[in-house]
């Protein structure tokens, strides 16, 4: 490679061997009295490498800029490539009453401050009379070491299922939902769930201890369906720990509840003939809501939170808008709940009587002194329940008159859903 202007001919024969030599030190000592501006001079059109940037370093401490720089670790797709973590694990045989194999290893976990930390995990593989040999139990523990050792596994937190539903699931998640799935959420975590489940970490929570946990409950007097409303509260609260890396998976999503039992209590149902009985023993304004819920079907909160405005008695239309759980004025159940509903005439009739002149449209069909929304407990105790007491029939709620409907409006009374159409009601 040519040099730059003339030089010596002993730096120029030691220049001229300057690409072949590999030492930088004896680079160095060989470019050290040669012009800066001369050393490796590449043509500044670079014509025969085309695209090559070629940056000069200090010669003088005998290292070349290359060299000079901090190694970096290699990254991919934008981050950074951790080491592939092994573990080999141990095994040990425990002698207790009933002898077992028990392994131990490392695992990386999150802890609380966010940083990656160790923790060593001990877990049974099985008694020595059911693995045997030692071979056997290191099979086992093979397998159940491939989910740290296939190079895909996610360290996992450490935090206990109550700081996780305090400090993450509530603030987030629970703000988001209706009213009342929100106060049977914090009766469920509460009342079951955080005292079981609330010391345990995240990642230890296993499908069998859940299994166990129900089985517990039914077993100890709670209704079947209670159960399994507590095992949907776990399996919808452990998602966004799964959404935020500090689970792997959900293990409430294939638990098994007990087997439900065949043999239940019989409900108390009432003829028509009975349903009109207790209608008329009844006071105004229970008497119409009473009877609202009877010809119509719709929810004991969507008659509180009924307006005049929604109620179109000229082409007997009802509109259903809101609904009110506990004081609170929410939207109704789903999307399809909020609907337009044809009106009977006694339907009609029962309304006519409650309007008066100085109704206003925002104003309640049946409201307070002060125009609240009457609260659903005061009339199932004060009115429905006083006029069970007295014509001795069995008691039913709010949620069994909605469905009186099927039965007054569908012909032979073996329908399934409230009636839709003037047809079927007049």
């Amino acid at each position: 490679m040519p040099l730059d202007g003339p030089r010596s001919g002993g730096a120029a024969a030691s220049a001229s061997f300057l690409g072949v030599r590999r030492h930088p030190e004896t680079i160095g000592g060989t470019a050290a009295g040669l012009p800066l501006g001369q050393i490796l001079g590449f043509p500044t059109d670079n014509a025969f490498l085309p695209g090559l940037s070629v940056s000069v370093g200090d010669f003088s401490s005998g290292k070349l800029l290359a060299d000079a720089k901090q190694a970096k670790r290699a990254i991919y797709g934008g981050c950074k490539m951790a080491r592939r973590h092994f573990e080999q694990g141990s095994l040990f045989k425990r002698e207790t009453q009933k002898n077992v194999w028990v392994a131990r290893w490392w695992e990386q976990v999150i802890n609380a401050d966010g940083s990656i930390g160790r923790t060593r995990r001990v877990e049974v593989l099985g008694a020595v009379v059911e693995l045997g040999s030692r071979s056997r139990a290191m099979n086992v523990l093979s397998r159940r070491r491939n989910a740290i050792n296939c190079g895909f596994y996610q360290p996992q937190s450490t935090w206990c299922y109550a700081e996780y539903i305090a400090q993450g699931w509530k603030p987030a998640v629970l703000p988001t939902l209706k009213y009342s799935t929100q106060k049977h959420y914090r009766y469920i975590l509460d009342v079951h769930l955080v005292p079981a489940f609330g010391n345990t970490r995240l990642c230890d929570t296993k499908r069998e201890w859940i299994e166990s946990f129900l089985a517990a409950k039914f077993i100890f007097g709670l209704a079947w369906k209670t159960v399994k409303h507590i095992r949907g509260v776990l399996g919808r609260t452990l998602p966004t720990a799964e959404d935020g890396g500090y689970l792997t998976h959900n293990p409430a999503l294939k638990t098994r509840l007990p087997r439900r039992p065949i043999t239940q209590q019989p409900k108390a149902i009432l003829a028509p003939a009975q349903v009109v009985q207790r209608q008329e023993q009844l006071e105004e304004p229970a008497r119409a809501i009473t009877m609202l819920l009877v010809l119509k079907g719709v929810r004991i909160g969507e008659v509180l939170t009924l307006r005049w405005k929604c109620v179109d008695l000229t082409n007997r239309i009802l509109q259903v808008a809101d609904t009110v759980y506990d004081g609170h004025l929410d939207t109704p159940k789903s999307q399809r709940s909020a609907r337009t509903i044809p009106l009977a005439r006694e339907a009609c009739v029962v309304l006519e009587r409650l309007r008066s002149k100085e109704t206003q449209p925002d104003d309640l069909v049946s409201r307070t002194k002060v125009g609240h929304p009457l609260n659903r407990h005061n009339l199932l105790r004060r009115h429905l329940r006083a006029a069970r007491d007295e014509l001795k029939i069995p008691s039913i709620g709010w949620h069994s008159l909605r469905h009186y409907a099927d039965l007054l409006t569908m012909p032979g009374g073996g329908g399934i859903r409230p009636a839709r159409t003037y047809d079927d009601l007049d």
